[in-house]
């Protein structure tokens, strides 16, 4: 009873969790000292908070991959690899015995507890928990750890220049990332759908939360480079992947069938990525041949994504046959344009484009859908293209919240948020964008939604 009004307090104290995991290993006890500590940041009316129940599934991996057996201090023999606690006080305190090397620990499997996990991975740490780690989401997760942290390293490392076309030519990811994506993708027991998420690099929108001052353009250029790097490192498994999940059948919707398209699609994309690269026009054509014959929607705009993404030249074609296929499919419609809003940018490319599908047939900007499918995609989830060095992205924003307000004052809001974070924002940027929002905010006629919006933004500079 005790310990279920305090579970209660999952419902009555305000704020996420966090937990903090230290690891401290004795070579000659053989032995292995993991502390857990509890923690919850004050909010309004609750400047303190008692500690939660939090369980915590946890197992042991030796360096080279293997589960460790745990035996804590004081048990007569080893319980399983795997083994759930509970984190009841301020700290818990954990010794494991018979522990021949110094271990990984691999913590809230199974997601045990909605809680932020506080715990100071080394890189090798990080790969061996991507590389072996039963739990999948610990594995996915390491990976994104481990990408995010080169990537805000390498956004630091000023020897690390761009080229005037604002790309980035170094190798960025080590040759030990590269190996575990390998061994990932390869991974004879892994299913394709979460191959997929384990080899997708953290969004650029992620990458920049993480920073106390943001160059969009030079958080773009790492992760494309980083991409880049993936796709000509991996082209032969890329290839074997594609080929392994080419030939599945009759469309079925089932889990294991999606992710197979999933993966399959994300092959394509770095395909035609490293052929841009190396100007091969193998496999654009053949991405354009799996485009015509495709069977499903699925695999037919998977293949329609890779070659808008990579930039290649039968992106056109392909485009246009798309349109005429599905003209008369307004959700599918919808995809088209955000698609094309959404593509990397490649020497300011993308505005340009925006521009002209406003001026297409099918653009409505009293269609909220529309609206949101084509400008959207641009101003809030592109941030590679619209943080663009001339501004003309901010301007662009400008004329589009006022014009919006005009017809939709809800939709226009929405849109206004897209500059919510302009104070994290480096120069020339941050100025530019401050510029952008106080001329909305003088406009006259505003609507309330689009007023308290960006007056907001403003405040407290």
């Amino acid at each position: 009873a005790q310990r279920l009004d305090q579970f209660k307090r999952w419902y009555s104290q305000a704020g996420t969790p966090h937990v903090r995991a230290t690891g401290q290993y004795d070579a000659d006890a053989r032995s292995y000292t993991l502390t857990l500590t509890q923690s919850c940041p004050p909010t309004p009316g609750q400047p303190s908070k008692a500690p939660f129940v939090i369980p915590v599934e946890l197992g042991l991996l030796a360096q080279d991959g293997h589960a460790l057996p745990l035996q804590l201090d004081g048990e007569a023999a080893p319980g399983g690899t795997t083994r759930t606690v509970v984190l009841a006080d301020d700290s818990l305190q954990l010794t494991f015995v018979n522990v021949d090397t110094a271990p990984v620990p691999s913590l809230l499997r199974g997601f045990s507890a909605p809680v932020v996990l506080e715990c100071d991975f080394s890189d090798q740490d990080l790969l061996t928990l991507l590389a072996h780690d039963t739990d999948a989401f610990n594995r996915w997760e390491a990976g994104q750890r481990l990408a995010l942290r080169i990537a805000i390293k390498t956004i630091a490392d000023d020897a690390i220049q761009t080229s005037g076309k604002g790309q980035i030519d170094a190798q960025i990811l080590p040759e030990a990332f590269v190996q575990a994506m390998r061994n990932v993708l390869r991974h004879p027991q892994l299913d394709a759908a979460f191959k997929e998420l384990a080899l997708a690099l953290p969004s650029e929108t992620y990458i920049a939360e993480q920073l106390d001052m943001v160059d969009p353009q030079r958080v773009h250029a790492v992760r494309e480079a980083m991409r880049l790097q993936l796709a000509l490192a991996l082209q032969d498994d890329w290839q074997w992947a594609y080929e392994q999940q080419l030939h599945t059948g009759a469309y079925r919707p089932d889990a294991a069938s999606a992710g197979r398209r999933a993966l399959t699609g994300m092959a394509l994309s770095m395909l035609c990525l490293a052929a841009q690269h190396t100007g091969d026009a193998v496999w654009p054509g053949k991405t354009l041949q799996r485009f015509k014959d495709a069977g499903n929607m699925t695999d037919r705009f998977n293949a329609l994504s890779a070659l808008v993404g990579s930039g290649h030249a039968l992106a056109a074609p392909a485009l246009a046959r798309f349109h005429q296929l599905f003209k008369d499919e307004p959700l599918v419609i919808d995809k088209w344009f955000a698609l094309q809003a959404g593509s990397p940018d490649r020497g300011g490319n993308v505005l340009p484009t925006v521009r002209l599908l406003m001026q297409h047939p099918d653009f409505s900007l009293k269609n909220p859908n529309r609206a949101r499918s084509l400008i959207f995609s641009f101003c809030s989830a592109n941030p590679g293209a619209f943080h663009r060095q001339d501004a003309a992205g901010y301007v662009f924003w400008s004329e589009r919240v006022i014009e919006l307000d005009a017809i939709n004052p809800q939709v226009a809001a929405r849109l206004a948020r897209a500059m919510d974070r302009w104070k994290k924002l480096a120069e020339p940027w941050r100025t530019a964008a401050r510029e952008a929002i106080a001329r909305v905010a003088a406009r006259e006629g505003l609507s309330n939604d689009v007023r308290e919006v960006v007056t907001r933004a403003l405040a407290d500079e």
